[in-house]
């Protein structure tokens, strides 16, 4: 029997599924966390799923954000790199059966959109009508929240805000394509470019030295903002965008990348003035993928 009161969300990555119940009001909340262990096949990796919601008082729907490209209708996992034994695999159905539930209350979603979902709700997005979530991480993830509501598109692909072009002459993206954002503002980009620079290539550490003052640190942190500002300025033109939020694991240095974000926007967006952005952190931290994907249920149509 369904609780509108209680909602279920879980986050599955490559090495760990996190899971969590969380009152419909947002407040209070229970958190779980296992190996994925995805070596071991897709029937085990649901099983732990099915075994941490049963362990949370499972009762309704169920939500789970996935990195990768979802089929929707068929409740598919179609391509997920990192997660390649559940590619294909029924895992609504699956999931569906193991929890005595019907398909249609399991929920599917990329992880990006899903961190998107939480961060508005109980995050740093709280509240904005219109916000871009990007993910700064190995790559860049984006999740695009439009009257309040999660968009996804006509395939499920809208907002990969880090494969636009910055540079057609730059580096080659894991996409095939060349200059892509996330070749150029990722944590993995950012690395790279410290190195090519003869800088520390531990973001963390180069971070920590442009805090204290040196200057190179400094200046490559603010060119990898300028490329990031770059690219969303594509957003800004296409959709009036005034509000962005910053998270991953790279976003911990957003105080470093700002002036240059806001640079890239300015040199890209027509007609704005550099106060009419708002670039927000981010504030779930790796609770916001299964927080967001909880909430999926309660937003179905």
């Amino acid at each position: 029997m369904s609780d509108p009161a209680q909602l279920f969300g879980i986050d599955l990555g490559g090495t760990g599924i996190k899971a969590g119940r969380i009152d419909a009001d947002g407040l209070g909340r229970e958190r779980r966390e296992v190996e994925a262990r995805i070596n071991e096949g897709a029937d085990a990796v649901c099983d732990r799923i099915a075994q941490l919601a049963q362990d949370l008082g499972h009762v309704g729907t169920l939500g789970i954000g996935v990195p990768g490209l979802i089929d929707r209708e068929l409740g598919l996992v179609t391509h997920c790199p990192n997660l390649a034994p559940i590619e294909d695999y029924p895992l609504k159905v699956e999931l569906a059966r193991r929890l005595d539930i019907t398909p249609e209350d399991v929920f599917l979603e990329n992880d990006a959109n899903v961190a998107a979902l939480g961060e508005h709700w109980l995050g740093g997005a709280r509240g904005e009508e219109n916000v871009l979530t990007v993910t700064l991480g190995t790559g860049i993830g984006g999740g695009l929240i439009l009257g309040q509501r999660l968009f996804t598109g006509s395939t499920g692909l809208a907002a990969e805000i880090g494969h636009i072009c910055v540079d057609p002459t730059g580096p080659t993206c894991g996409c095939g394509n060349r200059g892509c954002m996330e070749t150029l503002a990722s944590a993995t980009a950012a690395s790279r470019r410290a190195r090519d620079a003869g800088l520390e290539p531990d973001l963390r550490e180069l971070s920590e030295r442009a805090r204290n003052g040196e200057s190179a640190p400094q200046q490559l942190l603010r060119e990898v903002g300028r490329d990031l500002g770059r690219g969303l300025a594509q957003a800004v033109m296409l959709l009036d965008l005034e509000c962005f939020l910053i998270g991953g694991g790279f976003g911990a240095s957003l105080d470093l990348l700002l002036q240059g974000i806001g640079d890239g926007l300015l040199e890209r967006s027509y007609g704005r003035e550099r106060d009419s952005f708002r670039i927000l952190p981010a504030t779930l931290g790796s609770d916001a993928g299964w927080i967001g994907a909880a909430r999926l249920g309660s937003q179905a149509d």
